[in-house]
């Protein structure tokens, strides 16, 4: 089942509602708008840390509500492990829209891949009875690259949004779109950046047959690969803010910026 509504965090959102989760394990290294979205539906959060792999250091308890994120598009491969330990699996797919459901549950969003007003794809097998008004709330998206200061108020206004279906319009723009050339120019894009920073990245990831990439995610210590992507004004987002140096993933991810692919 496919429950198109207006955010990837109100999904969230609707699944704990749904299942009456009082208690999910969520990643060190994650969004602070997830964190939101549990404490507002007072779901309480434990946090878990990743090892290089992308995978949970510890094993967690098999039968808890484990969300898991395809982090940058690139861990499909991890959401399938995951999915044969533990049955109340929820991924989190904002990262991977091209990616195949796996867990329990999971969701993506097109607000992340491409520029519309909302969007999220929520994958699983009930729905509940009250029914959510239509998302008409109207605005300018821009990515963050090309304006963040409207981003930021963009995010700040959209944090407000409660639990709506997703915008008619929206799905008549994704129908439009060609999904191919875009999985072709993200793939491109990466294996370029690969080429060129591979040797320089503390993330060690290869590019997995048949996935689609939704960034490419550099790490590195090299104070100059950073000012050159300055110089050259290449646009990079930074991702979730400076790690703790006693946490796991700091030695491979503090710091992480990712090269947006178009």
């Amino acid at each position: 089942m496919i429950i198109k509504l207006n955010l990837a965090r109100n999904c969230l959102k609707y699944l704990i509602k749904l299942y009456n989760i009082t208690e999910i394990y969520i990643p060190y290294y994650s969004c602070k708008v997830l964190w939101h979205a549990c404490q507002s539906e007072n779901c309480k959060i434990k946090f878990y840390h990743i090892n290089e792999k992308f995978l949970p250091v510890d094993k967690l308890p098999e039968n808890s509500y484990i969300l898991y994120i395809n982090y940058f598009g690139l861990f499909g491969s991890n959401c399938q492990k995951l999915e044969k330990i533990y049955p109340n699996l929820i991924v989190d797919n904002t990262q991977a829209f091209y990616s195949k459901h796996y867990g329990h549950s999971s969701f993506n969003s097109l607000r992340k891949f491409f520029k519309v007003q909302n969007g999220a794809y929520l994958h699983t097998n009930l729905s509940l009875e009250k029914p959510f008004e239509t998302d008409e709330f109207l605005y300018t998206p821009v990515t963050m690259q090309n304006n963040y200061e409207k981003f930021v108020q963009n995010e700040i206004i959209l944090d407000k949004q409660e639990i709506k279906y997703i915008y008619p319009k929206v799905e008549k723009e994704i129908s439009m779109l060609n999904f191919e050339q875009d999985k072709t120019n993200r793939i491109k894009n990466y294996l370029q950046y690969e080429k060129k920073y591979k040797k320089h990245n503390l993330i060690n990831i290869s590019l997995a047959k048949e996935v689609v990439p939704y960034c490419y995610p550099l790490c590195t210590n090299e104070e100059n690969i950073i000012s050159e992507l300055k110089q050259s004004k290449t646009p990079y987002l930074s991702l979730w803010g400076a790690i703790p140096k006693d946490f796991y993933e700091y030695k491979f991810l503090n710091n992480t910026v990712a090269l947006p692919l178009t």
